[in-house]
């Protein structure tokens, strides 16, 4: 029996990973989502071969024989080190495949590129991406692609989930400290994380790898309620993030440019959402924030039916 050819994209962050199986006409025929593939979190081993067993369980799902793939594209967060993208090619290809050589292309770029050419449908613009980490990315009408930020939690990240739970809990000590006060978020920490003492917070965060990106949503939710202190912390996040926008910004061409905002802290309507909006729109008048025309998933999906050549580490 002859099969025709698919493709898979993935989008991998520092939380899950979403897979997409598609055909030629990029028709989506099988998606799966598993747990986090961020190399510089869950490591290179770990890493590929969750991705191996979720491109294996995209193929069960849509009844389609491994020899049937023509192309892969991983987007990952964390995947911008050429080393790092060569490692995790070369894991996933063998755990598929063994020893033998390459049957299909597979292509490791960052789970920010995968955004853009989604956003955009493979067109210019500047994708701003914002979840458990943070990135700028834009591509000009030239066909040139770029990134800003993107350094990862501890050189970077600004503005990401990870960056607004590490300011509440700052803020936080400084309330222990007595040097001032967090308006809401010492009690809300306590209430809602069990984190009601310097030496609960020291033993979860040092001890025991406290997700601290899981703190984003108690920040909106009291900067929602009018909690000053947890305003102040998404008006300097947003700022932060319009920085790198400014500066992806002045590689691009005169005139409008189209800016999507992607990842799990700016696409839905929150207070965060609205800051940003309002910081991108007053610093830079030439920017139109628009929605996407395609998920990120789908732009991984897009690459690998088209496979354009990319810069190592972007």
């Amino acid at each position: 029996m002859t099969h025709p050819g698919f493709v898979v994209g993935v989008d991998g962050g520092g939380t899950k990973t979403i897979g997409e199986l598609a055909d030629r006409q990029g028709t989506s025929v099988a998606a799966y989502d598993v747990g986090p593939t961020n190399p510089n979190v869950v490591g290179v081993e770990e890493s590929a071969r969750t991705l191996c067993d979720l491109i294996r369980h995209l193929v069960v799902q849509a009844s389609c024989p491994l020899n049937s793939l023509q192309g892969i594209v991983l987007g990952l967060a964390g995947g911008g080190a050429e080393k790092v993208q060569k490692e995790i090619r070369e894991k996933v290809q063998r755990c598929l495949y063994g020893d033998g050589p390459p049957v299909f292309p597979i292509q490791v770029v960052t789970d920010v590129r995968i955004a853009l050419e989604g956003a955009f449908g493979g067109g210019p613009g500047i994708a701003l991406v914002a979840g458990t980490g943070s990135s700028v990315m834009y591509k000009t009408t030239q066909g040139d692609v770029g990134l800003t930020g993107g350094w990862g939690r501890i050189l970077g990240d600004e503005g990401s989930g990870y960056f607004i739970g590490l300011e509440a809990l700052k803020a936080v000590t400084r309330d222990y400290d007595g040097v001032v006060p967090s308006g809401a978020l010492r009690e809300a920490l306590a209430a809602r994380f069990d984190l009601g003492s310097r030496y609960q917070i020291i033993e979860a965060v040092y001890r025991q790898q406290f997700p601290v990106a899981s703190l984003a949503p108690l920040v909106f939710e009291l900067a929602a309620r009018s909690d000053g202190v947890s305003h102040e912390i998404l008006e300097h996040a947003a700022a932060l993030l319009a920085n790198h926008v400014g500066a992806a910004l002045s590689h691009m061409e005169e005139g409008t440019i189209g800016v999507v905002l992607t990842g799990g802290l700016v696409e839905h309507d929150t207070p965060y959402r609205s800051i940003l909006m309002s910081e991108l729109t007053d610093r830079f008048p030439r920017v139109r924030i628009q929605s996407r025309l395609f998920s990120p998933v789908h732009g991984a999906v897009m690459m690998a039916l088209s496979q354009p050549r990319e810069e190592p580490g972007v």
